[in-house]
């Protein structure tokens, strides 16, 4: 019987070269490494209007280092914060103006937005996988004196970010109690959504 070497060999060499596609595609699907996250960086960021700073104090609420609930007043319209977050734990933020008290007569372009991203690291602080980022709904309207208490209200309904963050590098929805005005999601007379949207209010 005689044996066909040449077609054996292609025949083994198609064998291997399946063998390591399947392979590559076993990695590509599991991308995410072996080992556990010990703790998630998280980079806040806040933007106000220079509107908003005249009108109103605010506070922006985040989750700090020590997994609890920290506080800063924003001076400009722009605010950072960088933290590291051990696992498994809670990560976030609230945006939330306060009405310094009478403002003039007038109309007012306000608008605030926040934003997280995220970074899983291992127990020395090294990076093990990036993670993504999350931004709230953009609340931007013109409006006049007599609606503002209800827009700065909405704001702190709206603009939040809250997440859950395991070791195994889920990320799910959770709730924070930040204190302040931020339970109060009424939006009544604001002309905005959850969505965010721009209008008059008169």
């Amino acid at each position: 019987m005689k044996v066909n070497f040449k077609l054996m060999g292609m025949l083994l060499g198609g064998l291997v070269a399946l063998g390591s596609l399947a392979a590559c595609s076993k990695d590509n699907e599991d991308s995410k490494p072996s080992t556990q996250a010990s703790s998630v960086r998280v980079s806040y960021y806040a933007n106000v209007s220079e509107e908003l700073l005249d009108v109103a104090n605010v506070m922006v609420r985040f989750i700090g280092d020590n997994g609890q609930v920290a506080s800063e007043q924003i001076s400009s319209t722009t605010w950072t914060k960088s933290v590291t977050i051990p696992l498994p734990n809670k990560a976030g933020l609230n945006i939330q103006p306060t009405l310094k008290g009478s403002v003039d007569e007038g109309e007012y372009n306000l608008s605030a937005k926040g934003q997280m991203a995220y970074t899983w690291l291992d127990q020395n602080g090294q990076q093990l996988q990036a993670g993504s980022t999350e931004s709230t709904p953009e609340l931007s309207a013109l409006f006049y004196a007599d609606g503002l208490g209800q827009y700065l209200g909405a704001i702190g309904a709206n603009c939040q970010l809250a997440r859950s963050f395991a070791k195994d590098y889920s990320v799910t929805d959770t709730a924070i109690t930040w204190g302040g005005n931020a339970g109060d999601d009424s939006t009544q007379g604001t002309g905005i959504s959850d969505e965010g949207a721009t209008g008059d209010n008169r």
